[in-house]
This record gives C-alpha cells, sequence and structure tokens, in this order.
C-alpha cells in the first residue's frame, strides 16, 4: 500500500459536476458526505484492533502494519472529502449539518455499544463493496457519463477507488484475527449495507429536493426518472456481487485488478500527487 495525498482544486466544481450525469454526480456527492464519517469510524475501529493482535509472528506483525497504513490512507480520503464537501455548503443545501450529526450519532453508538468483533465485520463488509463497483471506473465503460465532467472531483473518485481496491485485504485479515466466524460476517455485512444505504438515502433525497426547487416541472420530473436509473445502476455491482461476498469461501485477494487499474493508479502518482506526500 502507498500512502497518497493528491492535490485538488474543488474551486470551480459544482454538484452536478457531471454533465451529462448530474443526478449521477449528486448520489457520488452524498457518498462523499456520508464517507468522512464513516473513515474516521474505520479508523478508530482499525487502530482498536490493532490494539488487541498482540502477537509477536510474521503474520499478526504485518497485520498490524497493514492496519497503519490503510489508516493513513483512510485520513487522506476523509480530508480530502471534507474539501470537496465545502462546495457542497457553498452551493446552498443548508441541511447537510443536520444530516452529518445524525451519521456522527449512528457511528458513535456503534462505538459505545458493539464489540470489537462485530465492528471489524462491519467495516470488513464496507470494504468489500468496492471491489465490485470499481472496474467501471477505470475500464472506459463510464466515459460516456463521465465525459465533460469536472475533472477535480473525477480524479479524487478515481483515486479513492483506485485506493479502496489497493487496501481490500486489510479488514477482511484483521477480522480472520479478532473473529473469523461466518455468520457474524454475514450480518454485520447486511446491517452496515442497510446503515449505509439509509444514510446516503438522507443526503441523496435533500440534494435532489434543493435541485428540483430550482428547476421547471418538466426537469424535475426527468431529474426523478434520472436519478432512479442512477441509484439502480449504483447499487447493480454490488447486488451481483453478493452471493460471492456472502461464500464461505470469500477472499479477496482472489479478486483481480480491474482492467485500467494499474494504469489509474500511475496516472494518479504522476500528475496529482506531489512526491513529498508520498509514504510508504
Amino acid at each position: 500500500m502507498q500512502v497518497r495525498m493528491p492535490q485538488f482544486d474543488f474551486s470551480s466544481s459544482t454538484a452536478r459536476w457531471m454533465p451529462r450525469a448530474g443526478e449521477f454526480a449528486q448520489l457520488l456527492n452524498a457518498n462523499s458526505v456520508v464517507i468522512p464519517h464513516l473513515e474516521r469510524f474505520l479508523n478508530r475501529v482499525m487502530a482498536r484492533a490493532r490494539a488487541e493482535i498482540a502477537g509477536n509472528d510474521a503474520d499478526s506483525a504485518r497485520v498490524r502494519s497493514d492496519i497503519s497504513s490503510f489508516i493513513k490512507q483512510e485520513s487522506c480520503h476523509y480530508t480530502i472529502h471534507g474539501a470537496f464537501n465545502d462546495m457542497l455548503a457553498r452551493e446552498g443545501y443548508d441541511r447537510l449539518p443536520d444530516i452529518e450529526r445524525r451519521v456522527v450519532a449512528h457511528y458513535e453508538n456503534l462505538l459505545a455499544t458493539k464489540s470489537l468483533p462485530f465492528l471489524v465485520a462491519y467495516c470488513e463488509g464496507f470494504e468489500s463493496l468496492t471491489p465490485p463497483t470499481a472496474a467501471g471506473w477505470f475500464d472506459g465503460s463510464m466515459d460516456r457519463m463521465t465525459k465533460g465532467a469536472n475533472v477535480a472531483p473525477l480524479t479524487m473518485w478515481r483515486w479513492h477507488i483506485m485506493e479502496e481496491f489497493e487496501h481490500r485485504t486489510v479488514c477482511y485479515d484483521v477480522f480472520k484475527k479478532v473473529h473469523g466466524g461466518h455468520m457474524l460476517r454475514a450480518y454485520a455485512f447486511f446491517y452496515q449495507l442497510l446503515s449505509m444505504g439509509r444514510m446516503v438515502g438522507w443526503v441523496f433525497k435533500h440534494l435532489m429536493e434543493v435541485d428540483r426547487s430550482r428547476m421547471t416541472a418538466e426537469e424535475a420530473e426527468l431529474s426523478r426518472a434520472n436519478a432512479k436509473r442512477s441509484v439502480l445502476g449504483f447499487f447493480k455491482p454490488v447486488l451481483k456481487a453478493i452471493p460471492r461476498i456472502l461464500s464461505p469461501r470469500y477472499n479477496p485477494r482472489d479478486i483481480p485488478p480491474p482492467v485500467g487499474w494499474a494504469e489509474a493508479r500511475d496516472d494518479i502518482e504522476a500528475n496529482w500527487v506531489p512526491a513529498r506526500t508520498r509514504a510508504a
């Protein structure tokens, strides 16, 4: 894993930063609002787990080292998403602070009431969602939709998904260390999937309500149809992957990098990440 802090300028970005797919951009924005709080939660859980993995064997030492790199990557993620989310506040989505307080309360309640094995399984469930969705970001299948998109948020997402795929094994390995039970893993997977979907839904609903208040009746009706297609398109790869994710034989190491993943990584490192911000 490589820790990267790319430099993005969001000063020219707008909420509907994909001209051809404004509703899909807003669905990604809704995820972006939840992500800083989720990733702080992930880091707190992983830090707890690192303290519990006390063995001196090589595998335990490797997992602890991977957790440290994971935490650094996630810290970069939530910092940059926070800078992007400032743009949404400037554009008049005034209920976001209230929604974010509800998101924070969800994660604080989990930390206060759930066991470490459940918390790690919750984290692993979330991390298992990225590999099924990663391909479209790198293999060109989204190019028609992203044509003309503002380059800063588009590249932010490509960088984020690239690193999520890169560290896809960490929470899996940690769960194997602290518990490893299949039933707990399956339960926590659906728990986090429903929780994340609900929280992203709160944000997406607000973003679309504000957008449609600025539209004609005809534009608003088209927006509703586009939003439905966006949600279905966003979740389709995840739904298709659920049987594999929930298999007792699931191991994220068995998932090969998507076509174009390495090329995207190299482009981001060469053109968006100052050399002084890179760390192993």
